[in-house]
């Protein structure tokens, strides 16, 4: 078996590179963005700003570009759009958000605050089979009029932007994505005429929270207000001009993690990388399983906590299985692809439960990686809401690996045709540009035969 060694810098954080880009909006002037990941998603949120009258000057340089992006502030933006809907007799801005539920869910939260504009939202089609209800309907309850333009509850749909009415929001599921989307609309459109200027978000368990520090870093007036909890208030102006640097993305680290872990003999280093604690489920994971994961020249960068990471696997020891349950799911679901193949290879039984969400990403991921493994050799069953596998020491490979065009199921399936007994024949690795442009040269660079 190869196995990886050396350093790499890995390309900027998806999730944040969106959010500094859709919360320049919020700024009067110019916000220089270093680090960031210019990809097909990120690139959707790009041009969605661009049609919202922003300027962005792009260097591009792939998973590490750097966008300057102009904005004339908040309440010019929202007088714009107020006038070129009346002028053009509310025709709608189209929004094409390609494979990004991100920029189609956190958009519509920015849009919704935007009174008396109309948007059309649309994309491709694994885009369309995800759900957007859960989005739509709490922005609903604000006062934001939604109309599905295709099957209930999915994309393609139209917000018509109300002044939005504060309201508390409990969410019912755990997600990051659905918890900014509101806390925007919350920022930019609550209270405009007067009355309570602030609302409060809260989910189940607790989530990744970029929002939270990019908005406090950038100004903005938002706190916790208890677990899982955060209150924001409507803008009373515009932010000032910035700097965001964005840290290294840990869901693309955690290939090259398990990778590591599952390939003896392994020593890599991994620098700038973000280690939010709402995502760093792969490596308590595999710490728990043995690895070992040293953080070194940890910082705050924009108020991210960032570190180098050094994993190293140890020759002759197999890892120990290990559970992973629904309130841990929240801050690792990207990395459930990485983190299974880890469990592949366990002393053991591992299981995963409370990780339905899979089924709703880009493509139905639970299935693939239970249909996937299975076809290589892996001893794995699939459960209500996951999944549990049972270790070996090695793995035959050799098999067709399917990934429908999700970007996760490609590098992972780079990935493991390393670590099985024999190559995988994987369906298309294009996708992975999609938040890893470069994996595979990377991976390359890595490896040693």
């Amino acid at each position: 078996m190869p196995f990886l060694r050396g350093e790499i810098s890995p390309p900027g954080d998806k999730s944040i590179t969106h959010r500094a880009l859709l919360f320049s909006s919020l700024v009067k002037g110019r916000v220089h963005i270093e680090h960031a990941l210019l990809s097909g998603d990120t690139r959707s949120t790009a041009k969605a700003l661009a049609k919202l009258g922003l300027s962005l000057n792009i260097d591009d340089q792939g998973a590490a570009a750097t966008i300057d992006v102009v904005s004339p502030g908040i309440e010019k933006l929202r007088e714009s759009i107020l006038n070129e809907s009346e002028m053009l007799q509310s025709t709608p801005i189209n929004f094409d958000c390609g494979n990004s539920g991100t920029t189609t869910r956190l958009l519509a939260g920015l849009c919704a605050g935007l009174s008396g504009g109309v948007f059309r939202f649309d994309g491709d089609a694994s885009l369309r089979s995800r759900d957007m209800s859960r989005i739509l309907s709490p922005l609903q309850s604000m006062g934001c009029e939604v109309e599905y333009l295709g099957a209930q509850g999915y994309a393609p749909f139209q917000i018509k932007a109300k002044d939005l009415h504060s309201k508390d929001i409990d969410l019912k599921i755990s997600s990051s994505q659905v918890s900014s989307a509101l806390l925007l609309a919350g920022l930019v459109g609550v209270a405009q005429g007067g009355g309570r200027n602030c609302m409060t978000v809260s989910t189940p368990f607790t989530v990744r929270d970029h929002t939270f520090r990019l908005l406090k870093f950038m100004g903005a007036n938002i706190e916790e207000c208890g677990v899982n909890s955060y209150k924001v208030f409507s803008l009373a102006s515009d932010l000032a001009p910035c700097r965001i640097v964005v840290p290294g993305d840990i869901s693309s680290c955690a290939f090259f993690l398990s990778g590591a872990a599952v390939m003896p003999g392994s020593s890599l280093l991994l620098k700038g990388v973000g280690v939010n604690p709402g995502r760093i489920l792969v490596m308590d994971t595999l710490a728990r399983m043995g690895v070992s994961i040293l953080k070194e020249n940890s910082r705050l960068v924009c108020g991210e906590p960032v570190c180098d990471l050094h994993v190293q696997s140890t020759l002759g020891v197999r890892l120990r299985p290990c559970n992973i349950e629904a309130a841990s799911i929240p801050s690792g679901i990207d990395e459930i692809p990485a983190i299974a193949l880890a469990f592949a290879f366990a002393d053991g039984r591992s299981v995963v439960s409370g990780a339905e969400e899979l089924k709703h990403k880009e493509s139905n991921r639970l299935r693939l990686i239970i249909e996937n493994f299975a076809n290589a050799g892996v001893r794995i069953e699939e459960t209500s809401d996951g999944f549990f596998i049972e270790g070996s020491r090695t793995i035959a490979g050799g098999s067709f690996w399917r990934t429908n065009s999700d970007h996760r199921l490609a590098m992972l399936g780079m990935v493991a045709s390393l670590a099985f007994e024999r190559p995988l024949i994987i369906e298309e690795v294009d996708s992975a540009a999609v938040s890893y442009p470069g994996f595979s040269r990377d991976l390359a660079v890595l490896v040693n035969i």
